[in-house]
């Protein structure tokens, strides 16, 4: 676990416990009606619960239209650099690119059509070379962090994934961004549970 990842699961472990738990119930409920029902038996059930818990801290917003990770600098200004890098994290399509020859991960953000190298402390990724996920980074003292929440989508998909990202960024919205990049969730659950369909018949826009 990266120091980054370490800091986030300190938040969410406060924000989900006590009386906020209720926060946190009613933040599920509004992420399965936006990606999908959550299997317990899946093998996906931990990945989407990852997911979830990233976006319940960087996306969720309460009633007052506050999120999880505002709240917490409100009342925690200890570390500034931290906060910079936190309220800066970017929530995208990525796709693994290579591993150069000095052995750094180089990942694509697709979406947003940019480029950056892994920190040496990232941590351990369950991905290769060309796989396509959704997921968070964020850059911490000019190194660059993945979060745990990644859902990896059809590799066969890349394309029109392109061309969609391409479509989204020239809106220039970061609401528009988060309802396609949350519909991929969507889309990749679906794709699981009809698994007789080819996914580009379910990845259409």
């Amino acid at each position: 676990m990266n120091i980054i990842q370490s800091e986030v699961d300190k938040i969410l472990e406060t924000y989900s416990e006590g009386s906020r738990y209720e926060e946190i119930k009613k933040a599920m409920d509004i992420f399965i009606i936006k990606t999908g029902k959550m299997d317990e038996e899946s093998e996906e059930y931990e990945a989407r619960m990852n997911s979830f818990n990233d976006w319940f801290v960087f996306n969720y917003r309460k009633e007052d239209g506050s999120r999880i990770i505002e709240n917490h600098f409100k009342k925690n200004n200890d570390n500034e650099e931290m906060k910079a890098a936190l309220l800066s994290t970017k929530y995208s399509l990525f796709l693994f690119h290579k591993i150069n020859f000095r052995k750094q991960v180089i990942i694509k953000d697709v979406l947003h059509s940019e480029k950056f190298t892994l920190a040496t402390d990232n941590g351990i990724l369950a991905l290769v070379e060309n796989d396509l996920f959704l997921g968070r980074f964020v850059t911490y003292k000019e190194k660059n962090y993945l979060l745990n929440g990644i859902c990896t989508l059809p590799r066969e998909v890349l394309s029109p994934l392109k061309k969609e990202s391409k479509k989204i960024r020239k809106l220039n919205n970061q609401f528009e961004e988060e309802s396609f990049l949350l519909n991929l969730e969507r889309l990749k659950a679906k794709s699981i549970q009809y698994g007789h369909i080819e996914s580009h018949k379910i990845f259409t826009f």
